[in-house]
């Protein structure tokens, strides 16, 4: 028979009374440290009953909400589901919250920032500093109120509440900081003072400059923090050792830091065990009536069914994709397979430092609860000097970047090759998409993206890169201001005529009206108002390469590696409803344009009569369609 416990004064009976106290939970505490009742009792690890029972108590973030806090609409004490528990325990842990609306993220957040600033984190940490952070002012008002109403200090609150002394003077301007008065563990007679920063992320995060903490940074509604300076500013407000706990519900943008997280977070990872924690809480985990058929029923009025991105997003917490995405992610996943040899090559010109950065990766598709995963293996991240590839002459450039890309490139010297660059300037980045047409399917064999090059360093990387390939490419390059300087000179200056891209480099004009033939040779038409004859519908070159690679994806004809950031910036493509055709987004779409310029090369050989393309050569001699 195991000895219980005798009542032990207030703190029990507080526990008891809230249905907080386990005495199982409380033996095994006791186990932990190799204590025993009958020694406990006599006072042979100098300290009492009563004294553990407040250490148990402060110890676990969770046992100390439901014992001190309150629901501010009934006062009854504060209660966590048993969905969230593991997470509230996880305070020790890197964590990401996927989630969907109203699953209890914001009633989280208050109990961990009330109990490290109570309980000096539990009695570990003397004068913790935490950092709340989140886009904007509006979505820390929240947590700012409802931590104030705890403590029996906010406007109007004539209640004592069982934490109040813990309560200092907060800073008010130009941000709100609590300051919460606890013991210190590690000096007693002097208290510990901690604090709490709320600061809005703003457009680019200059608010969290000069805060560092080393308990908790937490980032809510993460999804909305749409610029990367943002997250970095963050990041580099937390202290070695302090946890990081970011939130949200998703909002089907693939290409925020937000979405990077969740993809590289782990369910269930081990306590100890680097990286981050996921959390994925649904609205269907929540018990009656706060989620039932009735509830489930008004849920999906709401949003207008089930596999819409409001449903998906909010009830189930998914990515979901975004709104009116020009390619859906359910079409763009199919074409994904495993492409060892693919090659994603990022370069980056610095002319400020001299420095060329060299980033080459390969993809590796994996399989994680029967999705399709992607993360990328880094074979090279290098730099060297950049004047001489500035400075250099034509050939000593040229062999510059021969050699940079000819060790992670096998090239061809048979085979079709379709490629597109969207082109840019220096401050625009310039995408590359080279793909090998075997059979019907397009296999990608290679992208690149430059930053920071002038216009006659990309010229020479577009003649090297085409001489890899042996002369095989069929080129589709946009003619913006960079474009139309590029694909002159390319196929008009004396030092690029031994390629002949007079015969493969096509420049197009998105706005441009082409013809709607596709891939299969047939036209689409429509009648002449006029003369009541059929003719050959046209449409800007943006559109109709948008349609033709639509029909391609579904018809499973590419053959794409999980490269996370190229298929973020596709499935996050939208369209708008233009006055004859749709308006096409302009974030990240330097890669898409790229796919776009692509396919019109591909549309303009089926056109054009004698464009140099023969499908049936096999090698660098090039043998013209009759």
């Amino acid at each position: 028979m195991r000895l219980r416990p005798p009542s032990v004064g207030v703190l029990q009976a507080q526990m008891l009374d809230r249905g907080v106290y386990d005495a199982d939970e409380y033996e095994a505490w006791l186990a932990e440290r190799g204590w025993s009742w009958h020694q406990l009792q006599r006072g042979d690890y100098g300290i009492s009953v009563e004294e553990s029972l407040v250490v148990f108590t402060f110890e676990d973030p969770l046992r100390w909400a439901e014992t001190f806090l309150f629901e501010p609409d009934s006062g009854a004490p504060y209660r966590f589901w048993d969905y969230q528990r593991p997470s509230v325990r996880a305070w020790n842990q890197d964590v990401v919250h996927q989630d969907g609306a109203e699953c209890g993220k914001t009633r989280e957040i208050i109990a961990l920032i009330a109990w490290a600033g109570c309980t000096a984190m539990g009695g570990r940490v003397p004068n913790p500093w935490s950092l709340v952070a989140a886009p904007q002012q509006t979505h820390l008002d929240e947590i700012i109120l409802a931590l104030e109403e705890q403590f029996g200090v906010s406007d109007g609150a004539g209640q004592k509440t069982l934490i109040q002394h813990f309560w200092l003077k907060p800073k008010k301007t130009p941000h709100t900081m609590h300051r919460f008065l606890a013991p210190n563990p590690l000096n007693p007679d002097k208290p510990s003072i901690a604090r709490t920063y709320y600061r809005p992320g703003g457009h680019d995060g200059e608010a969290f400059r000069g805060v560092h903490v080393n308990a908790f940074g937490m980032f809510d509604e993460a999804a909305k923090a749409k610029k990367a300076v943002i997250f970095s500013e963050f990041w580099r407000a937390l202290k070695p050792g302090c946890r990081s706990r970011v939130y949200s519900v998703p909002d089907g943008d693939r290409g925020s830091d937000y979405f990077r997280i969740t993809q590289q977070a782990v369910i269930d990872l081990p306590v100890g065990k680097p990286g981050n924690r996921l959390f994925r809480w649904q609205q269907t985990m929540k018990p009656p009536p706060f989620w039932d058929a009735q509830r489930e029923a008004d849920m999906l009025k709401r949003f207008g069914g089930r596999n819409t991105p409001g449903y998906q997003r909010n009830v189930l917490g998914e990515h979901g994709q975004a709104e009116n995405p020009v390619w859906s992610w359910g079409a763009l996943l199919p074409n994904v397979l495993p492409m060892p040899d693919y090659r994603y090559i990022r370069l980056h010109a610095d002319s400020e430092a001299d420095t060329l950065s060299i980033e080459v990766r390969r993809v590796e598709l994996s399989h994680l609860e029967g999705r399709k995963v992607g993360n990328y293996a880094w074979l090279e991240d290098t730099s060297t000097a950049l004047s001489p590839l500035l400075r250099g002459s034509d050939a000593a450039r040229q062999q510059i970047l021969r050699d940079v890309l000819r060790q992670h490139i096998t090239g061809a010297r048979m085979g079709v090759f379709w490629a597109g660059a969207d082109l840019g300037e220096r401050n625009d980045p310039t995408e590359i998409i080279m793909s090998e047409e075997i059979g019907d399917v397009w296999h990608d064999r290679l992208r690149i993206q430059l930053r920071g090059f002038p216009y006659h360093v990309q010229e020479d990387l577009v003649y090297v890169l085409d001489g890899l390939f042996g002369r095989l490419p069929f080129w589709g390059a946009d003619l913006g201001s960079a474009g139309t300087v590029l694909v002159k000179d390319l196929c008009s200056t004396d030092r690029f005529a031994d390629a002949g891209f007079e015969d493969r480099l096509v420049g197009f004009h998105f706005q441009q009206s082409v013809e709607c033939l596709g891939e299969d040779g047939e036209a689409l038409q429509e009648e002449d108002p006029r003369t009541g004859e059929q003719r050959i519908l046209t449409a800007p070159a943006k559109h109709w390469a948008t349609q033709c690679i639509t029909v391609r994806l579904q018809a499973g004809g590419y053959a794409m590696p999980y490269d996370t950031d190229a298929l973020n910036d596709m499935a996050t493509q939208t369209a708008r409803e233009g006055a004859k055709w749709p308006i096409y987004s302009k974030v990240s779409d330097h890669f898409p344009d790229a796919r776009r310029q692509q396919m019109l090369r591909k549309l303009r050989a089926m056109i054009d009569d004698g464009a140099g393309v023969d499908l049936f050569a096999s090698s660098v001699a090039e043998r013209r369609v009759a």
